[in-house]
């Protein structure tokens, strides 16, 4: 089931999880108003309960400049998007997903990621392919910059879920998808 570009929503606990918990403290006075004035979201007001995905890329690039200025855009992606794993899952529903990673293990987490990233979201589509124990490669709907942001969000998913000695690389895209590779210790 494939989401239109144009109806493509973040559900705003995944702003709360990141500005409200992830950077609480690194939100300056500046941030929010670059947030406010380019990309028409008032961490001020009650969040919205969904963001079209244009807003959510202009959001995530606003955060990359603001909070890592200097480095590539692709690394500073990265980073926000273990971040944002890690202050989503101190929100409810993202506390739920979190508890639920860990009683799964890496292996099960990783292959219901799907259902994961949609509790986040109405778009996200993925599939993974098992190559072995520990061993698998995940395709995503993902474009664009954001693909290194969901490199950041699965790295530290998988790491939730018990992954020990983990490797997550990007093996391919185009302007609609990603796909993924990653191992860990079985």
């Amino acid at each position: 089931m494939s989401v239109p570009a144009s109806e493509r929503l973040v559900f705003s606990h995944v702003l709360e999880g990141l500005y409200f918990r992830a950077l609480k403290g690194r939100v300056t006075p500046r941030f929010v108003q670059r947030l406010r004035a380019e990309a028409d979201v008032d961490l001020e007001k009650p969040l919205k309960p969904g963001y079209s995905h244009a807003t959510w890329t202009k959001c995530l690039q606003l955060t990359a400049q603001e909070l890592f200025p200097g480095q590539p855009e692709e690394q500073a992606l990265q980073q926000i998007g273990a971040t944002l794993t890690k202050g989503y899952f101190d929100t409810i529903v993202g506390g739920a997903l979190a508890a639920m990673l860990r009683v799964l293990g890496p292996a099960r987490a990783v292959k219901r990621m799907d259902r994961s990233l949609r509790s986040g979201n109405n778009y996200s589509e993925c599939r993974v392919t098992e190559l072995g124990p520990g061993k698998v490669t995940m395709w995503t709907n993902e474009s664009g910059p954001l693909r290194y942001n969901m490199l950041g969000v699965i790295r530290q998913g998988a790491e939730i879920a018990g992954a020990k000695n983990l490797k997550v690389a990007i093996t391919n895209f185009d302007d609609e998808s990603v796909t993924f590779d990653l191992s860990w210790d079985a």
